[in-house]
């Protein structure tokens, strides 16, 4: 019987579904969706759908936020991190909010998405089958597009209310992702069919069940759900490397018979097992790498100025001449870098706030004429007490 795989889009309000199994001509299926009964809609997928072996889930553009990053020339993993530590840093989400976050391989696209929407959804499709990857819509629209003929396209997708996403892949690679908004509620660009026996509105399903042994590197993965990742790989390391042992036993008590086909089996049992053996190091080492940046998260949050009211005091401070263009935040050290009629009145300003320590200009100030009104820049630099 052939494997039977399936690709789940969590939508605005419905979930859609492919099923694919072998060479047959995939299904598709869709149910109404509502976080609060997400049980029972996947209770009515599994009951249209059968039996499925493992299950790939892309969160819909409605969920996500999407980010374009310039980040250093570091790791992955470190780049990854940054985005973690503190998400309403580069995503409108609120203050301490768990959030699922993943980085394109080329490291130009974020993507975040509320944590407890894809811990709650991953946890009840975990009752119908095993969730082997969780993709952001974009990604998961970008392995159908890889599946198919053509290999540059812009695709459009579902997203919220009154919107719908755009996704740009050149020469196979994600290039850009964005949501966009129109005042017509009626209107959507029509999709793009990428295989010709599924609907185009099911692209997004059709990625995710594609490609489900994929690099947990690029997945929409809260730091639950990447530890529980990557205690599973380390399980299926700890079968192969059993599997080997039973493989040697085997042919110890084989020995006086058909010796030669005995051991052309173990090896290629030992070359599996070796190549799970090294991989369950990595993942070892990627677990470890974990437990750091849990702690790094923990210390950040703890100690981390307090942003809204940071800002609600440089604004309360800022003359009502300033114009406030530019402001940057590492740690406790703060830059604003803007134009005023008179830049040492900002600077004036800034240094009666109790909470401002340390105010000083950044560099000399420029005066250049505004229509008939003379300017003045500024850049100030100073830090949170």
């Amino acid at each position: 019987m052939s494997r039977r795989v399936a690709g789940i889009e969590i939508g605005a309000d419905r979930l859609r579904l492919v099923v694919r199994s072998g060479r047959s001509a995939p299904r598709t299926y869709d149910v109404p969706f509502r976080l609060d009964a997400i049980d029972e809609a996947v209770a009515q997928l599994a009951a249209l759908a059968g039996d499925v072996h493992a299950i790939g889930v892309a969160i819909g553009m409605a969920h996500l936020h999407v980010k374009q990053v310039t980040l250093p020339p570091v790791p992955h993993d470190a780049r990854r991190q940054m985005l973690t530590v503190e998400p309403e840093r580069w995503f409108a989400m609120a203050p301490d909010t768990v959030a699922a976050i993943c980085l394109t391989d080329a490291g130009e696209l974020a993507f975040a998405a509320d944590g407890a929407l894809v811990d709650a959804c991953v946890r009840a499709l975990a009752t119908w089958a095993t969730v082997q990857r969780i993709d952001a819509a974009p990604l998961a629209v970008l392995r159908a597009v890889q599946g198919s003929a053509t290999r540059t396209l812009t695709v459009s997708i579902e997203a919220g209310a009154n919107e719908f996403g755009i996704v740009g892949i050149v020469d196979g690679q994600l290039r850009s992702a964005r949501r966009v908004r129109t005042v017509d509620a009626d209107f959507r660009p029509a999709p793009q069919p990428l295989v010709e026996s599924v609907d185009p509105v099911y692209n997004v399903a059709l990625g995710a069940a594609m490609s489900l042994d994929g690099e947990l590197a690029t997945m929409l993965l809260t730091p639950t759900l990447e530890r529980r990742f990557v205690a599973a790989a380390q399980r299926r390391v700890a079968w192969w490397l059993a599997a080997a042992s039973v493989a040697v036993g085997t042919l110890v008590w084989a020995a006086g018979r058909s010796r030669v086909a005995v051991l052309d089996a173990l090896e290629a049992e030992l070359v599996t097992a070796r190549a799970g053996a090294i991989e369950g190091s990595g993942l070892a080492l990627r677990a470890l790498s974990i437990d750091r940046e849990m702690a790094a998260i923990d210390s950040t949050l703890a100690t981390r100025a307090d942003i809204q009211g940071a800002f609600a005091a440089l604004g309360a401070r800022l003359p009502l001449t300033a114009v406030a263009q530019r402001v940057r935040v590492v740690g406790a050290d703060w830059q604003v870098e803007g134009n005023a009629s008179n830049a040492s009145q900002v600077l004036a300003a800034l240094a009666a706030e109790p909470q401002f320590a340390r105010v000083r200009f950044l560099a000399p100030s420029n005066r250049f004429r505004d229509g008939t009104e003379d300017r003045e820049t500024f850049a100030i630099a100073f830090a949170i007490r």
